[in-house]
């Protein structure tokens, strides 16, 4: 990944949207528009679930400051089963090799993250356990049926506002039960959409570290001298860390 002076700010690349693509044409990507430029030979992968009813050009301004850092996204409109991640995850691994497609070998299927907004974060606890991900960000959307952090195997990022009424209290219970490595960021005011808009600059950091190999990015999360610890309108918890390695 190219460095970036900040992550408050659209990245180096140049964004496009591919309109109605993915197993159902249904899907939405956000992606660099000269694939394979600025030495990044191969990109990583974001699958991003909208909130219910939501469709993902709701998310086009969050989506183009992503991508515009190196990512590929893949968007459809959500339901709690996460089968749409499930279809657009084999979907997307199978563009990188065919050779017919714009994706051909411009896709690292080895760097993968799920995620998503309210009803598309509940998806995205439906793919979680697949070994493919490497990590998922759920922003405002604990799970419903209390069992999220079963779900969880890999590094774990929980968005919430604490005026949320709809997920605090499912997320903050994600957090308790988790066993993995995970960060929890309440954001002081934000309400049910404070996750994929304010707080967008956190998610670019968090795939930044987990997808881009920044590991400096551990110490903006983890630590009481962390970036996102009790700083601005940011509350922070992390666990679980002890024995990882980036």
């Amino acid at each position: 990944m190219p460095s970036v002076d900040s992550i408050e700010v659209n990245g180096p690349f140049a964004v496009t949207i591919d309109k109605n693509v993915g197993p159902n044409n249904k899907g939405w990507i956000f992606r660099p528009a000269n694939l394979g430029s600025l030495d990044v030979k191969a990109h990583p992968i974001f699958l991003y679930g909208p909130g219910g009813g939501s469709h993902p050009s709701y998310y086009e301004s969050s989506m183009i400051k992503v991508a515009s850092h190196g990512f590929v996204i893949y968007s459809e409109e959500s339901t709690a089963s996460g089968d749409e991640m499930k279809r657009a995850l084999d979907w997307i691994i199978q563009q990188n090799s065919n050779q017919s497609s714009p994706y051909y070998n411009k896709l690292d299927t080895t760097r993968i993250a799920a995620g998503g907004h309210s009803l598309g974060s509940v998806g995205a606890y439906a793919i979680a356990s697949d070994p493919r991900i490497s990590t998922t960000i759920h922003m405002n959307g604990g799970s419903l049926d209390g069992m999220g952090a079963s779900k969880m195997r890999k590094p774990t990022a929980l968005v919430c506002g604490l005026e949320d009424n709809l997920a605090l209290e499912n997320t903050r219970n994600d957090y308790r039960q988790a066993t993995v490595p995970i960060w929890y960021g309440e954001m002081v005011g934000g309400g049910h959409g404070s996750g994929p808009f304010d707080g967008i600059p956190a998610t670019i950091a968090w795939l930044r570290w987990h997808l881009g190999g920044e590991t400096e990015r551990k110490d903006m999360f983890i630590g009481e001298g962390s970036f996102y610890f009790n700083r601005g309108t940011w509350i922070s918890h992390s666990k679980n860390w002890e024995n990882y390695r980036d």
